[in-house]
């Protein structure tokens, strides 16, 4: 408590007296029923504090992806994934700034930044549909370009600040897991059920998946495999308690392609670390996947539904969002097997397309609890998703085909939207092609998928750090089997690559600023020459002498 009063004290008068008009504020909004205001008060002050420093920024940019779900509407002036997307571009912009006397803005970084976004005008001005579609086409790419290099820039400088919330990111995982099993063994995803603007994002969509701080049982496996590669590589202290809760999450969760993208990681994790595999560390892999088991089978009775009380009845279906809304994955394996996305609006009537329902009321919660094993397994075995995808990706290579200036430029951004909202997928699924890499051609032609798969190759050679080699594999892995770009927590997992092969490449390391020495007039002629320290004598001949003055440099550690 004296180190918070001096603090507080140490703070500038002015800035006290703003931060106590902010709190008689927010109050005052509180006690006239307004909390939208109050909350807005509280947010804009939050946000005021973290603009002051380039390191909360970086801890905010991750808190924000990772723990703010898009599925739920506040009363956001435009869709949730656009306003959060401004508020982390303008984060990592500002932090830019920041920086910039010290840094300067690296063409290269710049470059990287933009090519994306550079692909998407191109494809615009070949098949133009007017400013609005390139703009709302080319934003997401930018945001996440200049937060990638805001992050890899941060993590240059200070790599003890990414690693530390790479550990702290595991450890909060740990109490998301915990919330996810108490959705499926509950069957209710508290929250999303009250809060969710559609119902898809709500336990009427399937009540057996857990979500966790998601609202989308795909974006929960992803931040899932994450975890669970970074907590494997980083290796903190008690580092098996956040890879068992997380692959208990993942199987929870129940998504096939955060499985197959953790799988491959896995992989390649034992391809590298063959020559270290021991008795010991096969038989710690066995307790934890042992671990796992239960705690995935294992369904407390004080968790189960109460059956006394009659399921809560979702509301209806919300108008459809803008196209900014995602929808990554094709509810085929669902119980609900027309489910409506909010990617894009159902067709209109005079199509050949049946209308798709509104929102089924859930059946009342049985006395006895998901066997989420039996669950697991049927995601396995269940065909219809997979024929569902490949009926997408027949539709969109036709897309693709239709010409040469399609296939080379694609048909523009938004072009995926206009499809979906116009003509549709006539299968009864939700609107989506569900495959990042095709909706990327489809969109910007084989120039932006090119552009695309460099970027993931330069980051995977460039960034030889093996927690971010991981999440590379298994993101590039997953994103095969749904869209990507307007999930933040899905794109997040990138973002994350990228700081920590920034932090862990020497190559990278930026050198520390020389720290200016004070001398007394007169010391060093008195001093008389200076004599080369014993260890300097001792070292290798061919090491660089030190230039007066400087305080070294920042090596790989």
């Amino acid at each position: 408590m004296r180190v918070l009063a001096d603090r507080i004290r140490g703070v500038e008068r002015r800035v006290r007296y703003l931060g106590l008009g902010l709190v008689v504020l927010a109050a005052g909004f509180l006690l006239t029923g307004r909390w939208q205001l109050a909350l807005g008060v509280a947010v804009g002050a939050l946000l005021g504090w973290v603009l002051t420093d380039p390191v909360r920024i970086t801890w905010a940019v991750f808190v924000i992806a990772f723990a703010v779900p898009v599925t739920i509407d506040v009363g956001y002036p435009t869709n949730p994934s656009y306003a959060l997307l401004l508020v982390l571009f303008l984060l990592a912009a500002w932090g830019r700034v920041l920086r910039a006397e010290r840094d300067g803005w690296p063409p290269k970084a710049l470059a990287a930044a933009l090519l994306l976004p550079a692909c998407a005008v191109l494809a615009g001005l070949v098949h133009w549909h007017g400013v609005k579609p390139i703009a709302v086409g080319v934003a997401p790419l930018l945001c996440f370009g200049v937060l990638a290099w805001h992050l890899a820039e941060e993590a240059r400088h200070d790599r003890r600040t990414v690693r530390r919330i790479a550990e702290a990111l595991t450890w909060f995982s740990v109490a998301v897991a915990v919330f996810a099993k108490y959705q499926t063994a509950s069957r209710s995803w508290p929250i999303f059920d009250q809060f969710a603007y559609d119902w898809t994002y709500t336990s009427a969509f399937d009540a057996t998946r857990a979500v966790g701080l998601s609202g989308h049982p795909i974006i929960y496996g992803t931040f899932a495999m994450a975890m669970v590669l970074v907590a494997l590589t980083l290796r903190g202290r008690f580092w098996y308690v956040p890879v068992t809760a997380n692959l208990v999450g993942l199987v929870l969760s129940g998504t096939r392609s955060a499985w197959v993208g953790t799988v491959l990681a896995l992989g390649l994790w034992l391809f590298f670390q063959w020559r270290k595999v021991s008795w010991r560390g096969l038989g710690a892999a066995a307790a934890v996947a042992a671990v796992t088991f239960t705690l995935v089978a294992v369904n407390p009775p004080a968790l189960r539904p109460d059956t006394t009380t009659a399921a809560p009845t979702p509301s209806p279906a919300a108008p459809a969002a803008s196209s900014a809304a995602p929808a990554p994955e094709s509810p085929a394996a669902t119980p609900s097997p027309a489910a409506p996305s909010p990617a894009a609006p159902a067709p209109p009537a005079a199509s050949s397309l049946p209308p798709e329902p509104g929102a089924p009321v859930p059946a009342a919660p049985t006395a006895s609890a998901v066997d989420s094993v039996d669950v697991a397994g049927s995601r396995i075995s269940d065909p219809a998703s997979a024929d569902a995808r490949f009926t997408r990706m027949s539709v969109v290579w036709d897309g693709i085909t239709s010409d040469w200036s399609t296939v080379v430029f694609g048909n523009g951004p938004e072009a995926n939207v206009r499809f979906l909202e116009n003509v549709g997928i006539g299968d009864g699924q939700a609107q989506v092609f569900d495959n990042t890499y095709l909706t990327f051609w489809y969109n910007f032609g084989l120039i932006g998928l090119a552009c695309l798969l460099a970027l993931l190759v330069l980051l995977y050679r460039r960034l030889r750090s093996l927690p971010a080699r991981l999440l590379l594999v298994g993101f590039a892995a997953q994103i095969f089997f749904f869209d990507v770009w307007l999930w933040l927590g899905a794109v997040a997992v990138l973002l994350l690559a990228v700081a920590l092969g920034a932090a862990d490449n020497p190559s990278l390391s930026a050198r520390a600023l020389p720290v200016p020495r004070r001398r007394q007039p007169g010391a060093q002629a008195a001093a008389g020459p200076r004599q080369p320290a014993a260890g300097a004598a001792a070292g290798s001949g061919s090491a660089p002498a030190a230039r007066p003055g400087s305080a070294g440099t920042s090596g790989p550690s």
